[in-house]
């Protein structure tokens, strides 16, 4: 015992500088390894929101190219089935109105036959006075012009009941050929909304956080580019700092009510209310009061642009349209995940007016 006592002691310096050697490092390690872990972990999760937010944003100009493809491929089809439907009009007249001739023809023909007919040389020598004569050479004229007049309208009538059913067969074609463009923009969209979903839904907790941030430093870089936008479409006279315009219910009319009654709804592609809006949708629901599409930001594109911009005014650019509020501000359908909120007129957008 004593001797294992002593070699216990002896051994007990040497190890203790061992011990001591190896916490110092595991301390340092405990130190670092945590740090490192974290900052690695950190720089995952933002690279993760970034490339997430890249994604959602392409995906978003997508969908509002789609939506605009959609709106105009609609509108065109509806045009041509109005077309369509006026040519089916026009030709189930023009046979009314042969079938009236044809009949009306058919009884002059039937008294012709009937008195055997009446030659120039039959009234000649029929006519007892040169008044007779006259008047009845008159009236022969006169019944030949009116069958004349009758054989050539028939013509003309088939003629044109021809060329309303080209008519009608091309605004057929062109209303599948655009129906056809419709179904394949809500095919995409539909590819791309669920795209997105899944985006979100693979998105970790932090890194959604970190999308939300990413998200809300965008809107703030665009609010400073708000100004400069509203200034630019209203000219050299504005100015921003001294737009003071109420944000406020009821401001613009119904259209800015109808707008603020929006607010919180989901972002819908295609969407026309009243359970979800895209962008062309919500301001088309805004200006008519109808959940029905007025037009998509082509349309809006081509409206009168303004130099004293107004609440219920249109803030548009080719991808993305919303109700102008004043001060700087919109109400729109911002994207798929946001929904209708209030933002900046964003860069490249002019004030239009309906």
């Amino acid at each position: 015992m004593m001797q294992h006592t002593s070699l216990r002691y002896t051994f007990t310096p040497a190890i203790a500088v061992f011990a001591a050697l190896a916490a110092v490092v595991l301390c340092a390690a405990l130190a670092i390894a945590p740090s490192t872990a974290y900052a690695e972990t950190a720089a995952e999760k933002q690279a993760e929101a970034e490339e997430a937010l890249a994604n959602l944003n392409a995906m978003q100009d997508t969908l509002d190219r789609l939506s605009a493809e959609y709106g105009e491929a609609l509108a065109a089809q509806e045009a041509a089935e109005e077309a369509r439907d006026a040519a089916q009009t026009r030709i189930d007249e023009i046979t009314v109105e042969i079938a009236d001739l044809q009949d009306r023809l058919g009884e002059r023909a039937r008294e012709m036959y009937r008195s055997g007919g009446v030659s120039f040389i039959e009234i000649l020598l029929g006519a007892r006075s040169f008044e007779d004569f006259a008047t009845s050479l008159d009236m022969l004229n006169k019944v030949n012009e009116n069958d004349a007049n009758m054989v050539a309208q028939q013509k003309a009538l088939r003629e044109e009941a021809e060329a309303q059913r080209a008519e009608y067969a091309a605004q057929a074609e062109v209303a599948a050929q655009k129906s056809a463009e419709a179904a394949e923009a809500e095919a995409q969209a539909e590819a791309t909304v669920a795209e997105m979903q899944a985006i979100y839904d693979n998105l970790s907790e932090e890194a959604a956080r970190l999308l939300e941030e990413e998200r809300a430093a965008q809107a703030a870089a665009e609010a400073a580019r708000a100004a400069a936008v509203v200034a630019e479409s209203a000219g050299s006279g504005y100015d921003a700092s001294a737009d003071t315009t109420a944000v406020a219910y009821g401001d613009g009319g119904d259209t800015v009510s109808r707008a603020y009654s929006c607010l919180g709804a989901p972002y819908v592609w295609g969407g026309v209310g009243p359970y979800g809006y895209d962008c062309s949708g919500l301001v088309s629901y805004c200006l008519t009061g109808e959940h029905t599409r007025l037009g998509t930001t082509y349309t809006f594109m081509g409206w009168q642009q303004v130099s004293d911009p107004q609440p219920g005014d249109i803030a548009v650019n080719w991808g993305h349209t919303g109700i102008y509020i004043g001060g700087g501000q919109m109400i729109h359908a911002a994207d798929y995940g946001i929904g209708v909120i209030i933002g900046p007129v964003q860069s490249g957008m002019i004030i239009v007016r309906w």
